[in-house]
């Protein structure tokens, strides 16, 4: 049989065995590698595109850090000049902080508004002190409701008064400004909302006090006056915090009769000014 075969069929023989032989190692050992290439190919280009953003990155990255620093000064200043040295690392300190405020502050807005020389300001401030519970103490904010004022004068003195309020010694939002009468007699009502952060080592208040007694707190008995607090943080006649005094009658002014307009040239401020200290760093208008 096989002295049958001519070299011509040896040669045909041979070139399908080599056909066979190639197929299997193309798709046993070409083809995987070809794709092992392709997908390392793909991996290079995209490393590559993420090399050619990281100088982009960096550049972000340092300038991240810049506006966080920026901001962090700037908060600072902001936080010299609005608001009040109340730390809670010690809650007893911070306590006698708190109860000291309502006076000190009340003292720095009257002061401010009565700088409005174009208006007259009708009204006056009287805050509460928080609490007589160290454990019971505002954090991280303590949000105080100054109640309803009006301004008289015409309108685009009302305006600028309202404005100024950016500048106030104290972070407070003005809002719900409502105007009525005729200018330049107009009285111009709204609502003020006080905001004071304390501060904290590490943004973390002290611990809480061990309760006297195993009462829950350190709350005290009515009459009781802690050293350092204010016996009349209340001011005669000025509403009592979240009670706003009532509008009625005609829009009468809060915290006693309305002062006649002040002559041309400058303004009165109603209300008698509660004792303290200015704060520092307040800007002036």
């Amino acid at each position: 049989m096989l002295g049958k075969l001519t070299l011509q069929n040896v040669i045909v023989i041979g070139i399908v065995v080599s056909v066979v032989i190639a197929s299997g190692i193309f798709f046993v050992l070409i083809r995987p590698t070809q794709a092992e290439i392709k997908n390392l190919n793909a991996q290079i280009e995209a490393a590559s595109q993420r090399a050619a953003q990281l100088p982009a990155a960096k550049r972000q990255l340092e300038d991240a850090k810049k506006e966080v620093e920026e901001a962090r000064q700037k908060w600072a200043r902001y936080e010299r000049s609005k608001m009040p040295n109340i730390d809670m690392t010690d809650r007893l300190k911070a306590a006698l902080a708190y109860w000291k405020e309502p006076e000190r502050t009340a003292k720095v807005l009257q002061d401010f508004v009565s700088k409005s020389q174009d208006v007259v300001f009708l009204g006056g401030f009287a805050i509460n002190v928080p609490t007589t519970d160290p454990n019971q103490l505002p954090w991280p904010i303590w949000i105080v409701p100054l109640g309803t004022f009006q301004v008289q004068g015409d309108f685009e003195s009302i305006l600028r008064h309202v404005e100024r309020w950016n500048n106030a010694p104290r972070l407070v939002l003005v809002d719900g400004l409502q105007l009525s009468g005729v200018s330049p007699q107009l009285i111009g009502q709204y609502t003020a909302t006080l905001f004071i952060l304390p501060r904290a080592k590490d943004d973390k208040p002290a611990d809480l006090l061990p309760s006297a007694g195993g009462a829950p707190g350190m709350g005290m008995m009515p009459g009781m006056r802690m050293p350092g607090m204010p016996s009349a943080p209340m001011m005669p006649g000025a509403p009592m915090m979240g009670a706003p005094p009532s509008m009625g009658g005609g829009m009468p002014p809060m915290g006693g009769p309305r002062p006649p307009m002040a002559p041309s040239g400058g303004a009165g401020v109603t209300g008698p000014a509660l004792g303290g200290p200015s704060a520092p760093g307040v800007e002036e208008y």
